[in-house]
């Protein structure tokens, strides 16, 4: 059956993405570019987020995309497209990491907050910089950030991103990540104090 949706038509935002997932499975390429474009920015905010180098998420993004396309016939009807591909996206820079492993120059575990005897909180002297607005301010603290990342054990980041980062509902993430909605809060949680920590000691 012939798609003789327009490229306009497939680029419009009342078009969802289940009718565009629908088209690209029955071989519409100009269906499935709509969604790469539609869904790009996530894909590689994933991509970036989840590894060391912009080399590396701009072969995860490739390879992710390319892999939601072969799979797309197995794509199971009346599931959400979105956390279906983010899902792809996700498994593909956590496999990419697994075969591209680096040693972290340390561990943020330590970072955690303390607590005393009576199980107080203990306050840190630390605090989140101020930027000054700056470009460069910007990009230094950026790649601090980045570096500190690279010290969290990838269950606990990828938590963090898909929540915090690209900002998914937790429920979501839970599906994505198969865990419990309350063990994404935790890790998520979790990736926040030790990033707060690493921050506090600038």
């Amino acid at each position: 059956m012939c798609d003789r949706a327009t490229g306009r038509q497939l680029d419009d935002p009342r078009t969802s993405d289940d009718t565009l997932a629908e088209r690209a499975r029955r071989g519409s390429g100009e269906a499935f570019g709509a969604l790469m474009r539609l869904h790009g920015e996530a894909v590689y905010a994933i991509a970036r987020n989840m590894s060391a180098t912009i080399r590396d998420a701009e072969e995860v993004v490739q390879e992710a995309f390319l892999s939601a396309w072969r799979e797309l016939s197995s794509f199971p009807a009346g599931d959400s497209f979105k956390t279906w591909l983010y899902g792809i996206a996700m498994k593909t820079a956590l496999a990419h990491r697994e075969a591209h492993r680096r040693s972290p120059w340390g561990s943020l575990e330590e970072l955690l907050p303390a607590f005393d005897g009576a199980g107080r909180l203990i306050e840190t002297k630390g605090r989140w910089p101020e930027l000054d607005g700056s470009p460069s301010e910007q990009i230094r603290v950026t790649g601090l950030l980045r570096e500190a990342l690279e010290c969290i054990d990838d269950g606990t980041r990828a938590a963090f991103v898909l929540r915090d980062l690209v900002q998914l509902p937790v429920e979501e993430v839970a599906v994505i990540l198969q865990k419990s909605p309350q063990g994404v809060s935790e890790d998520a949680h979790r990736a926040c104090l030790m990033l707060r920590g690493f921050v506090n000691g600038l």
